[in-house]
């Protein structure tokens, strides 16, 4: 058999259990690399040498299981590997992975999407990146990002990669090389960019090419805090399945991953009001209302409802976005800056040097805070939105354009994402089916603080509810 193709579950359980070689599973990610035009585009790197070795430690670790604790009281699980531990206690063991070109990994420099980029190779991985592989995963390739993380598209130098489920659309961004990697098989599941200034992250990506992609809950940065950490970005996951979105996201955050279960009976609110300016579609409306009809068959009480993010969510966004432009480029060269970018940062470098950052900072606590109110005082659990205002952006080279051409017909692809990247509420992105134009159709869930277990347990039972297909109809599999 073929093992691309496969779930991260069943490639752990097989890896752990010993019925399955990890140098075997990920020599058929990498054959599938090559010989699949598919993923053209998706990877700027590709770690043959390096994923055959750390495949063959995982397999020379010992594949007899042991007892030990089980749930969250285990605690973490990556504390009890080392010189005797087995494959049992690697929950991701043998999984290839595709890492976005965003976040150091040892041996490369990381490019940040961007031919300016200056950074030496790392000598260490991302905190990200250590903890996926201390699971037992195998970076197979380092996935193309935007510029600097900062666009909804993704493509550079002519290499616009093409969407598998509409060759005529793009991959969006900025992760858009990882989560093409995923939806093409190539990787089990990614990890990328999210946060500020990062047009979404994960979420457009996976929203575009028809993936689940999950963006972990994160308090804004005030005053008397980091900004530049802030600005950095948060990773999030990508799968194409929400068990596998959940095995990822444990692996980041040290648990043991979390079974899926009955949610219970939740107050959803259902809202395809754009909170920034863009247009939303009848085929994005026709998917979110059978996405809330599915919701309500399953049980729960769904409601129109408009979030609230207060006066200032569009200056803030902006803000956030110019300045996590310049305060990205301080790690780029003076040349060879895409012309967009270029002038992105020249505005963010006015707004961050003549101090008016406090204000930006202030905007997004105070976004955070006109939604966390909003969900207290109206009782919602969750909320749910189109995962895009309408088909994927078209496959072509935006990077040559100007920066008004950008705003004008680029920048309303993450009209839904980019809002909750700024708050940092926990999100994550799902498919639902197939819209009319053929492009994958997607929905956003959204929850307050806390509300990470609700949302794959909702996302899951969406998934069941309406089995849209895992991998767009033109894959073919060895």
């Amino acid at each position: 058999m073929s093992w691309s193709g496969s779930t991260a579950q069943q490639i752990a359980k097989a890896v752990r259990r010993g019925d399955a070689d990890a140098a075997f599973v990920v020599d058929h990610h990498l054959r599938h690399i090559e010989d699949h035009r598919e993923t053209e585009g998706a990877l700027t790197s590709v770690r043959k040498v390096e994923a055959r070795a750390e495949a063959a430690a995982v397999d020379a670790v010992d594949p007899q299981p042991t007892s030990g604790p089980a749930g969250d009281e285990a605690g973490d699980v990556f504390a009890r590997t080392g010189s005797n531990a087995t494959r049992e206690a690697l929950p991701a063991a043998g999984v290839p992975v595709a890492v976005c070109e965003q976040l150091p990994v040892t041996g490369h420099a990381p490019r940040l999407g961007s031919n300016a980029a200056v950074l030496p190779i790392a000598e260490s991985d991302h905190q990200a990146v250590q903890r996926i592989r201390g699971a037992g995963a195998v970076v197979v390739g380092l996935g193309r990002s935007s510029e600097l993380g900062l666009w909804p598209a993704t493509e550079d130098d002519g290499n616009v990669p093409a969407n598998p489920w509409r060759p005529d659309r793009g991959v969006g961004g900025p992760s858009g090389g990882t989560a093409l990697a995923v939806a093409t098989g190539a990787a089990a599941i990614g990890i990328g960019l999210d946060g500020p200034g990062s047009a979404g992250g994960v979420r457009t990506a996976a929203a575009a090419c028809g993936i689940i992609a999950y963006s972990p809950d994160h308090v804004p940065a005030d005053i008397d805090a980091d900004p530049d950490q802030w600005l950095s970005g948060h990773v999030g996951v990508l799968a194409t399945t929400v068990d596998d979105a959940a095995l990822a996201y444990a692996a980041l955050t040290h648990r043991i991953p979390r079974q899926t279960g009955d949610p219970g009976r939740l107050r959803i609110a259902a809202s395809n009001s754009a909170p920034l300016p863009a247009r939303v579609d009848d085929e994005a409306t026709k998917s979110l209302l059978k996405a809330v009809r599915a919701l309500t068959d399953l049980g729960h009480d769904t409601f129109r409802s408009r979030p609230k993010f207060g006066t200032r969510l569009t200056s803030a966004s902006s803000g956030a976005w110019s300045c996590a432009a310049y305060l990205r480029s301080l790690k780029c060269g003076p040349d060879g800056l895409q012309r967009r970018t270029k002038r992105l940062v020249s505005v963010g470098e006015k707004t961050y040097l003549k101090g008016l950052f406090g204000g930006v900072l202030g905007d997004g606590r105070r976004v955070r805070g006109h939604l966390e109110d909003w969900f207290d005082t109206e009782d919602f659990d969750l909320l749910i939105t189109p995962g895009m205002p309408g088909p994927p952006p078209a496959a072509q080279e935006w990077s040559g354009q100007t920066l008004r051409s950008n705003v004008t017909h680029l920048a309303g692809s993450a009209t839904f994402t980019a809002p909750f990247s700024l708050a940092g509420l926990p999100a994550l992105v799902v498919p639902v089916g197939t819209r009319g134009d053929g492009a994958p159709a997607t929905v956003q869930l959204v929850g307050p603080p806390g509300s990470t277990g609700r949302l794959f347990d909702v996302a899951a039972q969406l998934v069941a509810k309406l089995r849209p297909r895992r991998y767009a109809p033109s894959l073919t599999w060895d």
